[in-house]
């Protein structure tokens, strides 16, 4: 594990705030950096000082990684940067950008579950991470050994794709003020994941346009991309992984093997020479950074500095969350188009993403007052203003509108009248041999209520959400 984090490129940082209790908890001097010892521990969930476990409670996960990426235009902007300069800067927009997001996955997850499985409730406290920034995207290819159906990733001397990128391995312990050591809240990681992310390129597109960097969308509108980046550059760097597999690929094909069939082994070694052979002739002893600058240049990459004065969006508050609440509204329809029903989480992560073009100077508030627009004003679906309406299911909050529950209200009220109709109605016999001829099983609690209602013409009806 520790090796995976620290090779190549890696470097490990205690998160920046570290609350004195949760390194006291882990054994950590939060003013030294990490070393591969101390990290090789608590990876094993045992302190970093002694090797001792955090707490009496065994735990079968130590540690989560989140991981938090830039869009390519954003790592090629920083990769051939004019200056070192400039250089910095975009890592620091990144980096705050980083820090900014784990503090609010922490706030989220920091709760501390007491009982088995968080059964005695949780109670707020102070969490743990650390982070490894890369700067490369690994040269691994995934291959499916056939014999034991397991997928393994392999490492190829092909040079990796420049990626920058953020391992975040928050620690699965919690400490309270009391000194009680529980264990992270992950439902909220689980369901929240994509607005983590999401709030990430908020908080990027702010920082960027700080050091006055111009800004646009990516094509699905979930990622802020640098508008002088070139798409084909971006494209470019983005298949040095692919290309390798399809050279191992055609390699097998051109000696008549099937890639699908050989052993792993062989599928090891064809990747391997496929790696070497992109890195022969003028590449072969060559830096990453040294090759990724050429080939970028091939391409027509200009030298320039693509920073300026601080961009400034022109809206006000008011402005900016209405426009984010446009944006909110007009993805919620397209996704009403095909559900039913929808994880509330949604709405909160496209208030963040709505964010990223006007701004997020408010912070979580920010999306908290985006979401409870949402809810107020309503949004259109299929041209038609709708409301939205807000259930609990178990533990997860899910959203439908007015709409929807009138058209089931109405299929209802049509298929309560057609049942009404026993014109050319089946006997029972008729049934009962339809039934038995079907070969379906009716023997559940669920087919014996079927069965009744074939037979009583009513309804079962099911809850929208």
């Amino acid at each position: 594990m520790t090796n995976y984090y620290t090779g190549r490129d890696g470097r490990a940082s205690w998160r920046p705030d570290m609350p004195w209790r949760a390194a006291e908890a882990l054994g950590i001097d939060r003013f030294k950096p990490p070393t591969r010892e101390q990290l090789a521990r608590l990876y094993e969930a045992k302190r970093a000082d002694n090797g001792e476990e955090w707490s009496a409670h065994q735990r079968k996960i130590s540690a989560y990684d989140l991981t938090l990426a830039p869009h390519k235009s954003v790592t090629l902007a920083a990769e051939f940067a004019e200056t070192d300069a400039e250089r910095a800067a975009i890592w620091h927009a990144m980096q705050v950008a980083n820090d900014e997001t784990m503090r609010y996955v922490a706030r989220e997850l920091g709760l501390a579950r007491r009982g088995r499985g968080g059964k005695d409730g949780a109670e707020e406290g102070h969490v743990a991470w650390v982070t490894y920034r890369h700067t490369t995207a690994r040269p691994t290819v995934e291959a499916l050994d056939p014999e034991s159906n397991q997928t393994y990733l392999i490492d190829t001397p092909a040079g990796g794709d420049p990626h920058a990128h953020f391992h975040n391995t928050m620690f699965n312990m919690v400490v309270t003020d009391d000194g009680h050591v529980g264990s992270l809240d992950t439902k909220q990681l689980r369901s929240r994941v994509h607005e983590f992310g999401a709030y990430f390129q908020a908080i990027l597109a702010q920082e960027l346009r700080k050091i006055g960097i111009a800004q646009t969308y990516d094509a699905n509108e979930q990622a802020t991309v640098i508008s002088a980046v070139p798409q084909e550059i971006s494209e470019f760097f983005s298949k040095g992984r692919r290309n390798v597999l399809k050279a191992a690929q055609s390699y097998a094909s051109e000696q008549g093997l099937q890639w699908e069939g050989l052993s792993i082994e062989r599928k090891q070694k064809m990747l391997s020479m496929a790696g070497l052979a992109a890195r022969l002739g003028k590449d072969l002893d060559a830096d990453d950074h040294d090759i990724w600058k050429r080939q970028a240049k091939e391409l027509g990459w200009v030298d320039q500095s693509l920073m300026g004065p601080e961009i400034d969006t022109g809206l006000d508050r008011h402005q900016r969350l209405d426009q984010a609440w446009r944006f909110v509204a007009r993805h919620l329809g397209q996704e009403f188009e095909t559900a039913a029903v929808i994880d509330h989480q949604k709405l909160r992560t496209y208030a963040a993403r709505g964010l990223i073009a006007t701004g997020i100077e408010g912070g979580i508030s920010d999306i908290d007052a985006v979401v409870e627009l949402t809810e107020k004003r309503g949004i259109e679906v299929r041209g038609q203003k709708v409301q939205l309406i807000i259930e609990m299911k178990g533990e997860r909050e899910r959203v439908t509108h007015t709409e929807q529950i009138r058209l089931e209200e109405d299929l209802a009220i049509h298929i309560a009248r057609a049942a009404s109709d026993r014109s050319g109605a089946l006997g029972k016999e008729a049934i009962e041999d339809a039934i038995a001829r079907s070969g379906l099983d009716f023997t559940s609690e669920h087919g014996q209520a079927q069965r009744k209602a074939v037979h009583t013409w009513r309804v079962l009806k099911t809850p929208w959400f």
